[in-house]
């Protein structure tokens, strides 16, 4: 029986699909790229690792130099508007709802550990988690490397877990660990048919609560 839910962050709970988007075009700009990038552009191109995807937008290699201009730019872009952005549509109302449900609730991101504690902070958020982890290690472990020490810490079983995130990254750690997923559409990086081929979509926060306690 599914008891626990790990939240991804980034596009899940928070809604912050077009600031990234514009951080990316504030980071191509940065080094003399004018990619005409948009939130269509952006789920059509893109894939992991990064760079690549960005070689894809710009049409060549990014080189070293480019590369370090263009995360400086995408950083210091995304951070002057991460305070003002919205949680995802329904987000404190499934909160409410898995905790009403005895769930169990955490939150896993790649979002650097100090930066993720802080973006909740200021949201007041915390208190609604049993543990929140961003990324400890910088070292460029995957998310299924994370998640599997993430559920270790809390001694949960993987098959009593289900992760309610928006990447083809969230639906591979899973499948890594054995637990469940449900991907969000709404905010995703991603298209809405390339993430059906990893996991079940849902296209909203909401549809995801259901389908989460239909699980029970």
């Amino acid at each position: 029986m599914v008891d626990h839910v790990v939240w991804d962050w980034n596009g899940t709970l928070l809604a912050d699909v077009h600031a990234v988007v514009d951080a990316s075009a504030a980071g191509l700009a940065a080094v003399g790229v004018d990619a005409r990038l948009d939130l269509e552009r952006y789920r059509s191109t893109f894939r992991r690792p990064l760079r690549t995807f960005y070689a894809d937008l710009v049409g060549r290699d990014v080189g070293e130099d480019e590369w370090v201009r263009l995360n400086a730019v995408f950083g210091a872009h995304y951070r002057y508007v991460e305070p003002a952005l919205s949680l995802a549509a329904g987000a404190t109302d499934a909160l409410e709802r898995f905790a009403d449900a005895g769930f169990g609730q955490s939150v896993l991101s790649m979002l650097a550990h100090d930066v993720l504690h802080a973006t909740l902070g200021r949201r007041g958020l915390h208190d609604w988690f049993a543990r929140v982890d961003g990324d400890h290690h910088h070292d460029g472990r995957s998310k299924a490397a994370a998640l599997a020490e993430h559920l270790e810490v809390l001694r949960l079983d993987p098959a009593g877990v289900v992760l309610v995130g928006d990447t083809l990254d969230d639906a591979a750690a899973t499948a890594a660990v054995g637990c469940a997923c449900v991907l969000v559409a709404e905010h995703s990086t991603h298209h809405a048919a390339d993430l059906r081929t990893a996991a079940p979509v849902v296209a909203t926060l909401p549809e995801a609560v259901e389908h989460v306690l239909a699980l029970r």
